[in-house]
């Protein structure tokens, strides 16, 4: 396990334009615009094109709905008919990505930080996490999405990922974009598709 947390930093797609938001009934895409955090999939995996989350995402996303701050609604940017879990199989906790805007950042952090501990108890000392934040930007005119990508030690996510999100404010004030890299080093290729979770994602708050 590496010493030193890695960060990246790098440009990013809005919400309505990633290709799972096209994918979605009108209802979730209502459900999902109004939400204050969104747990995004990838664009498929291997040969199969829709949306894939890491697995224990179901879990990732009832903490999130229990432990959110009130008035904050979490959604997912999938159907339960299409939805898929990729296993890995190496030592690392893989979390799904949040798509927040700028003002609720610090609440994602502190979020992903908690699940961690919940998730690790007391191997949270030891495990290795990967995680990314989307975070979107509006002022004014100006307007910008990026990604903020994690990957060390599980107990630095927060410290790491506060800094982050800080900077963006730094260069936001500045009138400059943020575009920062560790060396974010890259995982084996060993993910397989997983079927669809037993449990139904329940959304609630829907307008």
């Amino acid at each position: 396990m590496r010493d030193e947390p890695y960060t990246k930093t790098t440009s990013d797609l809005n919400l309505r334009e990633r290709k799972a938001f096209g994918q979605l009934t009108a209802d979730t895409r209502t459900a999902v615009e109004q939400a204050g955090i969104v747990l995004i999939p990838d664009d498929g995996f291997g040969e199969y094109e829709g949306p894939v989350f890491p697995q224990g995402t179901v879990d990732f996303l009832h903490f999130l709905r229990d432990h959110a701050p009130s008035g904050t609604t979490v959604e997912i940017a999938a159907e339960d008919t299409n939805y898929k879990e990729v296993a890995l199989h190496f030592d690392i906790i893989r979390l799904a990505t949040l798509f927040v805007e700028y003002v609720a950042a610090p609440t994602a952090v502190a979020l992903i930080a908690e699940y961690l501990k919940h998730r690790l108890g007391n191997g949270l000392k030891s495990a290795e996490a990967r995680t990314a934040v989307v975070v979107h930007q509006k002022d004014g005119d100006r307007e910008q999405t990026v990604r903020i990508a994690y990957e060390g030690p599980a107990m630095n996510v927060e410290g790491a990922l506060r800094d982050a999100v800080a900077s963006l404010g730094n260069a936001s004030q500045s009138g400059g974009i943020v575009s920062t890299s560790g060396p974010l080093k890259a995982l084996p290729d060993t993910r397989k598709q997983q079927g669809p979770p037993r449990r139904k994602k329940k959304r609630k708050n829907r307008r």
